[in-house]
């Protein structure tokens, strides 16, 4: 064996030396900068898991958020359609009584225009007798006074 390291010009001891500095060296690179790095890459890695995890309540908080947004307008339109349908039998009512309200003044107004029109024809009809009973006196006086300076 030492003849084939010396054809090839290898020089055990120097070899040896190597394989220590080189073990030195693996172990010096292991301690401060494998172990970092690895420590770096895992504390890289859970940020990273957590920002996944945040990303994935993100998006159920959405959703959650979406879902109750949508429930709130069904029950806003609800709401409203009940309102609009109350206002609409409350504008009926209104109208039904304002119609009766409205028709109820109109026969009054009618029957006190036609009780003033009868009472200002009683009162024509009175001062037409009057003055017809007048005009009678005057007549009769007129013609006893003619008769009576006819004799």
């Amino acid at each position: 064996m030492e003849q084939i390291l010396d054809v090839f010009g290898i020089n055990w001891k120097l070899l040896v030396v190597q394989m220590i500095n080189f073990g030195l060296l693996l172990l010096v690179l292991y301690i401060f900068l494998y172990k970092p790095v690895l420590a770096m890459v895992d504390v890289r890695r859970k940020k990273i898991e957590r920002a996944i995890q945040d990303a994935e309540e993100a998006d159920r908080q959405l959703g959650e958020a979406e879902a109750e947004k949508a429930r709130i307008i069904r029950e806003a339109t609800m709401k409203g359609d009940d309102i609009i349908d109350s206002a609409k039998k409350h504008a009926e009512t209104s109208e039904i009584t304002i119609m009766k309200d409205a028709h109820q003044k109109a026969v009054h107004l009618l029957n006190e225009a036609e009780r003033r029109t009868a009472r200002d024809r009683e009162e024509m009809i009175q001062k037409a007798e009057r003055e017809v009973a007048r005009m009678a006196v005057l007549s009769a006086e007129k013609i006893l006074s003619q008769g009576a300076l006819k004799k």
